[in-house]
C-alpha cells in the first residue's frame, strides 16, 4: 500500500514537470505563427465578414444560425491563412529579422525553432486550411486559393518594392471576395469597391505599422512605404487612404441599395479611422504600434450598423 502511494506522489511531482516540457516544446510554434494574441487572424478576418454579413443581408439568403456557423468556419479559416503566411515570413526573413530590434527574438532567429521543422509546421498548416476549404462552395474555395500567392508573396516584396502597403492591401482586402461567395457562391460588381475600401483600409495601418521599424529596416536592406513617404507628409496619404475607405464602403452600400442603417457601420468606421490618422505620432514606435492593434477591433466597431442591415433585410 506504502508503495502504491510513493508512486502516486512520484506521477504527481512529475506532472508539472511534464506540462512544462510540453509547453517549452509548444510555445515557439505558437509564437511562430503569431496566435498567442490573435491581432492578425481579427485583420484577416474582418473583411471576410463584410463581405459574409453583406452577403447574407438579402431577404432569406442566410438564417441567423446559419450566419454565425458560417463566420466561425471563416474565422478558423482565417486563423489558418494567417498563421501559414507568417510562418513563412518568418522562414525568409530569418536573416533579416535579426537586424531589426522589434523581430530579433522571433524563433527562427533565435534557433527555438529549425528551418526544417518551420517547413514541416507550415506543410500542415496549409493541410489543415485546405481541409477547411472542404466545408464551403467550390466558388469559395477557388477564390480563397488564389489567395495564396499573394499571402506568400508578401514577405519577398518588401526586398524589392517600397509598396509593400499596398500588396498587403490587395492580399487582406481579397477576404470580402471570399465571405461573398462564401454566402452566394458567386460574385457581384458590388464586391469591386467593397475590395478596394479593405485595400485602402490594410494599406493605412500597414503604413502606420511600418513606421515602427524606420531606425532598422534601411540597415537590413528591407524597404517599406513608411521609408518613401519620409519627408512627403505620411499623415496626408493616411488621410486620403482613410477617406478612400469611407468612401468606398458608402459605395458598396449604394451598389446594395442598402437601408440608411448601414450608414451606422460606414459612419462607426469612419471615426475609428479618423482618430487613427489625426492622433497617431508616427515617430514614436510604440504609439504607431498602439493605432495598428486598434485596427483588430475596426469590426465590432461597425459590426451594430451591418447586423441592423442584416436584420432589417431578414425581416423582408
Amino acid at each position: 500500500m506504502s508503495t502504491h502511494k510513493k508512486s502516486l506522489t512520484a506521477s504527481k511531482k512529475q506532472d508539472p514537470a511534464l506540462l512544462t516540457q510540453i509547453i517549452q516544446a509548444v510555445w515557439p510554434y505558437i509564437k511562430l505563427c503569431r496566435i498567442d494574441g490573435l491581432l492578425g487572424v481579427w485583420l484577416t478576418f474582418w473583411p471576410c465578414a463584410w463581405g459574409a454579413i453583406l452577403a447574407a443581408s438579402y431577404p432569406g439568403r442566410l438564417l441567423p444560425s446559419q450566419l454565425i456557423t458560417l463566420l466561425f468556419g471563416i474565422f478558423i479559416g482565417c486563423a489558418l491563412l494567417h498563421s501559414a503566411a507568417c510562418t513563412i515570413n518568418d522562414v525568409f526573413d530569418r536573416h533579416v529579422d535579426g537586424l531589426v530590434e522589434r523581430t530579433k527574438h522571433r524563433p527562427l532567429v533565435t534557433g527555438a525553432i529549425s528551418v526544417r521543422n518551420a517547413w514541416v509546421f507550415l506543410g500542415f498548416q496549409v493541410a489543415l486550411f485546405f481541409y477547411v476549404l472542404t466545408w464551403t462552395n467550390h466558388t469559395c474555395a477557388k477564390i480563397a486559393l488564389a489567395n495564396l500567392p499573394l499571402q506568400f508573396t508578401y514577405p519577398l516584396a518588401k526586398r524589392y518594392t517600397h509598396w509593400t502597403s499596398g500588396i498587403l492591401g490587395l492580399t487582406f482586402g481579397w477576404g470580402s471576395l471570399v465571405g461573398w461567395s462564401a454566402v452566394t457562391g458567386s460574385l457581384s460588381w458590388a464586391n469591386l469597391p467593397l475590395y478596394l475600401a479593405g485595400v485602402c483600409w490594410a494599406m493605412g495601418y500597414d503604413t502606420i505599422y511600418s513606421h515602427q521599424d524606420m531606425a532598422d529596416d534601411p540597415k537590413a536592406g528591407v524597404k517599406s512605404t513608411a521609408i518613401l513617404l519620409q519627408g512627403r507628409s505620411p499623415r496626408t496619404w493616411l488621410t486620403l487612404l482613410a477617406m478612400g475607405f469611407v468612401s468606398l464602403l458608402a459605395i458598396t452600400g449604394l451598389m446594395l441599395e442598402t437601408s440608411r442603417v448601414y450608414l451606422l457601420a460606414v459612419f462607426a468606421a469612419a471615426l475609428h479611422v479618423g482618430w487613427q490618422v489625426c492622433t497617431v505620432n508616427l515617430g514614436k514606435p510604440s504609439d504607431c504600434f498602439e493605432k495598428f492593434y486598434s485596427n483588430s477591433w475596426i469590426g465590432f466597431v461597425m459590426l451594430p450598423g451591418l447586423l441592423l442591415e442584416y436584420q432589417k433585410k431578414l425581416a423582408v
